[in-house]
């Protein structure tokens, strides 16, 4: 019996899951900054744009490629352990990001970053879906996409207002945040004692085997799945690192009002995330994805068209808004389709949700210099689109295994 089925019994309510909630702020905030200080890099480090663009699959090949085994470590030894690994080592890779002096040294941090931040935002994931009842898991998730994506919200806030003053006190500012937040999770672990035992099994292979055999018979379910993250960080967070410069060339937005304009993308997370996790629990999970896919689209397209900076963040807060269902409805089915594995199929998740992010600049960037700026909004708004048929698969695949798409039980 793995860690899952001790947890589940606790029954915890969202009240006491707020560690884990406020921790999904780390990751993002410690690199949603980047946008806005993109230039003051650029300058600093003596580097054109394509360049400091490396910092973003440095990043994000480095988190994905990490998860593809952080979640199946939580499972099979301690989600206490991995969790406060991964806060810890953020903390002082941020940190190091902070000190950086050139642009190797900025990309060996952006690479740190990414490797401690995939024993963060999974396993905080999949504690969550260990510690409460399966009738909460989506408005638990709700709920923690929404905090996860107030960090995007936040790091583009906090680089906007010191980025003037200093790039590098937005890395330090990030930097104890992550690690502020480790400790109240060591906290939390020992008051509550989730998480902290290890998977009750005769030995560590005979664990890995019942691992592997579970993953092989839901092949298709965790491609179809995986296939849906990245087709929706693509479109919604893909292109997300050139809005500042878009806006800065257009219009010549300033620093502080592009960290505004920005962070509310973040800002219709906080909002709608809890309303979102309602929404996946009353129409089913494959229902909200779709609502949220399309309108991802719709979203880019009025963000091509906006006439103004202003009205571009009207534009920025619906793409957010939008994003935020898909994120509930997809991290609902990840902690619920396997529960005894979550950790490794949250993981999972997260390795093409961020494989995504780290492919984007090769596709987003030629569009901008090449092409034209505004290309980026409908090279977004194509993977959104891609993504329903896949629902519709990923809606079968579920049913012919006997595993119907979680709903809302009746009161």
């Amino acid at each position: 019996m793995g860690t899952a089925s001790v947890a589940e019994r606790r029954g915890l309510h969202q009240r006491q899951l707020l560690p884990l909630h406020i921790g999904a702020t780390v990751g993002p905030l410690g690199s949603w900054g980047l946008s806005v200080i993109f230039h003051q890099l650029t300058v600093a480090f003596g580097v054109d744009r394509a360049a400091l663009s490396l910092a973003i699959p440095a990043y994000m090949f480095a988190f994905a490629g990490a998860q593809l085994f952080s979640g199946s470590i939580s499972d099979l030894t301690s989600r206490r352990t991995t969790a406060l690994l991964g806060f810890f080592g953020y903390g002082l890779a941020t940190a190091i990001a902070g000190l950086s002096w050139n642009l190797p040294s900025f990309l060996l941090s952006q690479v740190l970053q990414g490797l401690t931040n995939a024993f963060m935002t999974p396993i905080l994931m999949a504690t969550i879906g260990d510690a409460v009842e399966p009738a909460q898991h989506g408005r638990a998730m709700g709920i923690f996409t929404s905090l996860n994506t107030s960090g995007m919200l936040l790091g583009p806030l906090l680089a906007g207002a010191v980025g003037p003053y200093s790039w590098r006190a937005y890395y330090f500012v990030s930097a104890g945040w992550s690690v502020a937040i480790g400790l109240w999770l060591a906290w939390w672990f020992s008051r509550y004692a989730i998480g902290t035992q290890r998977a009750a099994s005769p030995d560590r292979f005979t664990a890995l085997r019942q691992l592997s055999e579970a993953l092989r018979q839901q092949t298709r379910l965790v491609l179809l799945l995986a296939g849906v993250a990245f087709l929706t960080n693509a479109a919604g967070a893909g292109a997300n690192y050139l809005f500042g410069e878009y806006l800065r060339e257009r219009w010549q937005t300033p620093e502080q009002t592009i960290g505004i304009l920005l962070s509310l993308y973040g800002l219709a997370g906080l909002l709608v995330g809890p309303l979102a996790g309602m929404l996946v629990d009353r129409l089913g999970i494959v229902q909200a994805g779709w609502l949220g896919e399309t309108g991802m689209a719709l979203a880019l397209v009025l963000l091509a068209l906006a006439p103004t900076p202003w009205l571009f963040g009207l534009g920025n807060f619906l793409l957010g808004t939008l994003t935020i269902a898909s994120w509930a409805a997809i991290n609902t089915l990840a902690i619920t389709a396997l529960p005894e594995y979550r950790g490794t199929l949250s993981a999972y998740v997260g390795v093409a949700k961020f494989l995504a992010q780290g492919v984007a600049p090769s596709w987003f960037t030629p569009l901008y210099e090449h092409l034209t700026p505004r290309a980026i909004f409908p090279g977004a708004a194509l993977p959104a689109l891609l993504t329903l048929p896949l629902l519709f698969w990923l809606q079968q695949t579920r049913r012919g295994a006997g595993q119907p798409v979680p709903r809302r039980p009746e009161a």
